[in-house]
């Protein structure tokens, strides 16, 4: 189960990298440097190769506008995870 809840939320974080490296308008280095990580690290989590580590989270968190849009999103995907784990 935890493993699923991982997967989740490491796809969520994905979509939240990306789209926020979009809305800035930076390049992968430039996204990789704000989050005080490598270029190639960073592209590794748009990739899917890795997911988010906490503080990676917390630093994309800080970049947005209303965090709790991104925690309201990921708390109803696992929500209805556990509807359909439920059936």
């Amino acid at each position: 189960m935890r493993r699923k809840l991982e997967n989740i939320l490491g796809v969520e974080l994905r979509s939240l990298a990306i789209q926020t490296r979009e809305n800035l308008g930076l390049t992968q280095r430039e996204m990789g440097e704000k989050l005080q990580m490598s270029e190639s690290s960073y592209s590794n989590i748009e990739t899917g190769k890795n997911k988010c580590g906490m503080l990676t989270s917390i630093l994309l968190l800080e970049m947005q506008k209303d965090p709790s849009d991104f925690l309201r999103n990921a708390s109803h995907k696992v929500n209805e995870w556990y509807e359909g784990e439920m059936k």
